[in-house]
């Protein structure tokens, strides 16, 4: 089980219980991050597609969203849980798939890391095999 502190955040960007139903990302106060509750990419994309997506996206009152790096969306792994490897109280319908982060692997661009949230084991792909997305937001942006 992960013992990250989440919290709830609402599409006014204020904090919410953990009881509420109706939330749009999470923050990871102790790492000074915010991500997504669910996908930015409604279907299975390019790693080039995320990361336009996760730039382009407004969410509570935010426009400064980015791909996570490897080590952020690590974070995300829940070791308790499979398909999806997630805590799924906060995070809402996360595929048990690939999803991408901005890391290239380091003996070539052309390959990222991501995270495979059936099992939340760690990866890399060619940048063109497909996948979902989910943004970050880090503090002090």
């Amino acid at each position: 089980m992960s013992n990250i502190k989440f919290i709830k955040i609402g599409a006014d960007g204020q904090q919410l219980p953990n009881d509420a139903t109706d939330w749009v990302a999470v923050e990871l106060p102790e790492h000074g991050l915010t991500f997504t509750a669910t996908s930015i990419v409604e279907s299975d994309v390019p790693q080039e597609k995320c990361e336009a997506a996760a730039k382009a996206l407004t969410l509570a009152g935010h426009s400064d969203w980015d791909l996570p790096t490897i080590d952020e969306l690590s974070l995300l792994v829940d070791r308790s849980r499979y398909e999806p490897a997630i805590n799924t109280d906060f995070f809402q319908d996360i595929q048990s798939d690939w999803y991408w982060s901005k890391t290239p692997a380091a003996w070539s661009s052309a390959s990222a890391w991501l995270v495979f949230f059936n099992d939340g084991n760690v990866y890399y792909l060619h940048r063109d095999s497909v996948g979902f997305a989910l943004a970050v937001r880090r503090a002090g942006q």
